[in-house]
């Protein structure tokens, strides 16, 4: 018994990488400060509350996802999520939360995936035992509610029998629905699935599979190394191999009535809900480690009760992504405690961690958190939360529409639902609700808002006196439109769906525009637009179809035509193709087979992805004039391929290499789901450098769990070709015109500022032609009240700057004030504000809060956006909306950053200046280097690139 369960803890060891058992010590934990937090939350049900925070911290972000469930609501339940299946078949949580009707659930408990997927500890519902707890000296901790609905944590300890009423001999059950160990006496139920183990888990050295079918308390089978039988719904199964299996055979025979006999501590009876854990994380409010502790930053998830009781606490945190980092468990049991639990248990995590919730008005679940594998992972259980309150009277209405942003003489339309006490939706007849604009001028009709002119206000819905509002903002007119392609093709009579319009005001503000709102044209006579929709009519030639909004024009290229594209490869002749598997067990082969699609011939893929626990691929590797590849000519933008599918699912592929030696691997189709012949494509990147070789198609299957073998046909491989387009029929596209970059003259009382850099210099070049880039940056700064220069300073240039009032930026975290303005340095330098030093985010608010200049000029060491710029998208854009709350205040502020070349974007009033930065290599690239004229008038302030 105990090397078996052994065997369960060091499996799971495996599994997870690094597990350790410690002490239930009190541990202190040093938790980071917060810079940032946000949180917001709703109603998915009564007594149910679904909340999201996300904080900001000095070691990064935390993405919090809780369900609060009140125990005493009497309409608010936990039950256990598993697949309908049964526990062998893991499931995606949002996939259990769906079917079961549940309106949240979280995923489950720690599981293996070998030899079957089971639970590592235990699950109980209703009083039944769903797979049982791990013998008491190994015990895991075990959350569970009672018949009464107090919530606890304990080490489960179970009793677990089955007796013979003819020979009064029992026989001891180590587990119910686990396959820890085959040598164990196992019971198989209806929970398990649909088959028992049967004779695939034979053994040489553990000898035949036993399994005893017992149905209506009667054994009606001893099956000994057969194939697995169907477990009985009104019985089940008793499954052992090895020693233990002697005692089932000497006591137990067909036809004799047996008792089953299962008991828990505590006791089940009394056990409405429990599951397994890994550690008790927190024990009376402090936080502590029992058993298995994950080590590291690592998404979490767990259940929290309040010190009262009353309150149950799901919560995830997610990790090992770019921007949500993920805790220690250590850490995990704290945020837990601040969030108003006393004690909490840990459930599996890391790519496990999933949270998803379905509100009662919608059909499907909605996975809440980001998982850290990109998406769910499929689990053997979860814990899944309840309504059954009774549908009521309309107590409230929301009112909600797709962007809350606009423009003048744009609309939106808004969506008003009813809900009762209990936040079920209630039926409302929208033709009733009436809707009024406060503080903004417009125009309503029926459900929807016009914008006439620029401000803030908001649109509020009554019925039945009833009422609820929405902030609305309407940014200055349309200057310029964002379209989602630039160009497209299509062959007579098809269509094309624009997509999604954005524009653009002047201060660089972005919002959605309704194609109701554009005025839609196509030049060409190639075709017209319905509500977002191209259609051509039919004549093939080139055109243009454009938009028009606000100030803003802008075209998307169109080429009407045929694309029936180049023939490459048509499989009539084997020699041009060999093959590979992997990994090396893969079987498959290759031969032409007389059923083409194109031409007599086509090539037959036979594949075996029968076997291993791994990703299995078969490749059909193209073999021209003795090497491997097929060379492309031109510049093809995708490849299309006849395919008689199987059916089976596997996914089709390609691999190109380009000029540069990067290859890529292409997808022709995700599923060969299909039995007859149909023509798939794939785009080619548009970062290839041509020219490029087809080396190889394939299919894989990276499903680990799916085991199958298959054939198809593939024919007819053709290359395609841009078509193309005529610009002459577009008009040019208007741009935001910056209404700052003018030329301006200095007040009496005014500021002139130059910034310019100081260029990145080998340590070859000489002392004359470092001391004509000091004499190039003394040339620049003369003549203005203020000169910033970017760079590290060099004191064989530096003696060349004459100007007294030259600063050297370079020297985070610092910052300068100069009448009206306020000057900060800070430092980017590791991928970010935070990463190089967490503390600036601190100086940046305060000095962001306390000043009262006019303007602000940030430098940074890189980029906020782009490739170049901060390693964390959410870092990025929460230092954009800090800075815009300072322009939402009457500030200008700019941020200034080396790039490789000199240009400007305004996003949001924020104008992002990034100064070329390319090294000084001779006294002849002198005349490359930029500057930024700044004259500051009091309020006023104007800028100019030399």
């Amino acid at each position: 018994m105990k090397t078996s369960l052994r065997k369960i803890l060091l499996s799971f060891v495996l599994l997870v990488l690094i597990a350790s058992a410690i002490p239930a010590a009190v541990l202190a934990v040093d938790m980071p400060y917060v810079i940032y937090e946000t949180s917001h939350s709703r109603y998915i049900g009564s007594g149910i509350k679904y909340e999201n925070i996300k904080k900001f911290t000095s070691q990064g972000w935390w993405n919090i996802n809780l369900i609060r469930v009140d125990l005493t609501n009497e309409y608010a339940e936990i039950k256990g999520l598993f697949s309908d299946k049964g526990l062998s078949n893991r499931q995606a949580v949002s996939d259990l939360v769906t079917r079961s009707n549940a309106v949240a659930g979280i995923n489950g408990d720690f599981f293996n995936y070998n030899p079957i997927p089971h639970p590592m500890g235990t699950f109980i519902e209703n009083g039944e035992i769903i797979s049982s707890p791990i013998e008491r000296a190994y015990a895991l901790p075990t959350f569970y509610l009672d018949i009464y609905n107090n919530a606890d944590i304990a080490f489960f300890d179970r009793s677990m029998k089955i007796t013979s009423l003819e020979s009064g001999k029992s026989v001891n059950i180590s587990l119910i629905n686990k396959t820890a160990d085959m040598n164990m006496v196992t019971l198989l139920n209806k929970n398990w699935g649909s088959k028992s183990f049967g004779n695939k888990y034979n053994d040489p050295t553990h000898g035949e599979m036993v399994e005893m079918v017992v149905v209506d308390d009667v054994v009606k089978e001893i099956r000994i190394g057969k194939e697995a039988v169907s477990i009985p719904e009104n019985g089940y199964v008793i499954c052992v191999r090895g020693s233990r299996k002697e005692p089932l055979l000497e006591n137990f025979k067909v036809g004799d009535r047996v008792k089953l006999e299962l008991g828990t501590t505590p006791n089940l009876e009394n056990i409405k809900f429990a599951i397994g854990g890994g550690s008790i994380i927190l024990k009376d409010g402090k936080v502590t480690n029992t058993n298995i502790n994950i080590a590291g930053n690592q998404p979490r998830t767990g259940i929290g009760i309040s010190k009262d009781g009353k309150e149950l606490i799901l919560a995830t945190i997610d990790g090992r992504d770019i921007s949500y980092v993920g805790v220690t468990q250590e850490v995990f049991g704290e945020i837990l405690k601040s969030l108003g639990a006393y004690n909490a248990i840990n459930l599996d995590g890391g790519g496990s961690t999933t949270m998803a919730i379905r509100p009662l008005d919608k059909q499907l679940s909605e996975v809440v958190n980001k998982p850290s594998e990109g998406t769910e992972r499929k689990v053997v259980n979860g814990v899944g939360v309840f309504t059954n309150a009774p549908k009521g009277e309309l107590s409230y209405i929301e009112i909600e529409t797709d962007e809350s942003n606009m423009f003048p003489n744009t609309t939106r339309k808004f969506t008003v639902k009813g809900y009762d006490q209990h936040h079920n939706p209630i039926d409302i007849d929208e033709s009733k609700v009436e809707l009024t604009a406060i503080g903004i001028k417009g125009e309503i009709n029926g459900n929807s808002f016009k914008a006439l002119s620029p401000g803030k206000g908001v649109i509020q819905a009554n019925y039945q006196g009833l009422k609820a509002s929405i902030e609305i903002r309407v940014f200055d007119e349309v200057e310029s439109l964002v379209l989602p392609v630039s160009k497209f093709h299509l062959h007579p009579y098809g269509k094309k769906t624009i997509g999604n319009i954005y524009g653009l005001d002047k201060n660089g503000h972005k919002a959605a525009i309704y194609n109701e709102d554009i005025e839609w044209t196509v030049s060409g006579n190639i075709g017209n637009v319905e509500n977002g929709i191209f259609y051509s009519n039919g004549n093939m030639g080139s055109g243009a179809v454009v938009l028009k909004a606000g100030k803003a024009v802008n075209s998307i290229l169109v080429s009407i035509g045929s694309d029936e594209g180049t023939l490459i490869e048509g499989f009539e002749d084997i020699n041009r193709f060999n093959t590979v598997v992997y990994p090396y067990f893969v079987k498959g082969s290759i031969a032409l087979k007389n059923e083409g699609k194109e031409g007599k011939n086509s090539l037959s893929v036979k594949y075996d992805f029968t076997e291993g626990e791994v990703s299995r691929a078969f490749y059909v590797r193209f073999l021209s004039n003795g090497k491997i590849g097929l060379p492309l000519n031109g510049t093809p933008n995708k490849l299309s391929l006849w395919v008689k599918g199987d059916g089976n699912g596997a996914w089709l592929r390609a691999k190109i290499v380009d000029a540069k030696g990067n290859s890529y691997n292409l997808s022709f189709r995700r599923f060969i789901d299909f039995k007859d012949w149909q023509q798939v494509e794939t785009p080619i990147p548009s970062e290839v450098t041509y020219p490029i070789t087809l080396e190889r198609i394939y299919v894989v299957e990276i499903d680990i769990e799916r085991k199958y073998s298959g054939e198809i046909l593939i024919d007819g491989l053709k290359a395609h070709y841009p078509p193309k387009y005529d610009e002459k029929t577009a008009p040019k596209a208007t741009q935001v015109v910056d209404e700052k970059n003018v030329k301006s003259v200095k007040s009496e009382s005014g500021l002139s500022i130059v910034v310019t850099r100081l260029p990145e210099v080998s340590k070859e070049l000489n002392e004359s032609i470092k001391s004509a880039i000091g004499n190039k940056l003394n040339e620049m700064t003369k003549g203005y009240d203020l000169g910033l220069v970017i760079g590290k300073k060099d004191m064989e240039i530096n003696k060349n700057i004459g100007s007294n009032n030259t600063i050297n930026i370079g020297y985070p975290y610092i910052s300068h004030k100069h009448k009206n303005l306020l000057i900060i340095d800070a430092s980017s330098i590791r991928g970010g504000l935070r990463p190089t030093n967490p503390q600036q985010w601190i100086w940046l608010k305060d000095g962001l809060n306390a000043e009262d200049k006019d303007h602000i000029i940030l430098f940074l060491n890189t980029p906020i956006f782009g490739q170049a710029g901060f390693k964390d998208p959410m870092e990025a854009e929460l230092l954009h909306n800090t800075l815009v709350e300072s322009y939402e205040k009457g500030k200008t502020v700019w941020v200034v950053f080396p790039g490789s070349e000199t240009k400007v974007e305004i996003k949001d009033g924020i104008r992002y200046i990034q100064l070329n930065n390319k090294p000084v290599n001779s006294i002849e690239e002198l005349k490359y280097m930029n500057s930024i004229e700044f004259i500051v008038n009091g309020g006023e302030i104007t800028y100019q690139i030399h």
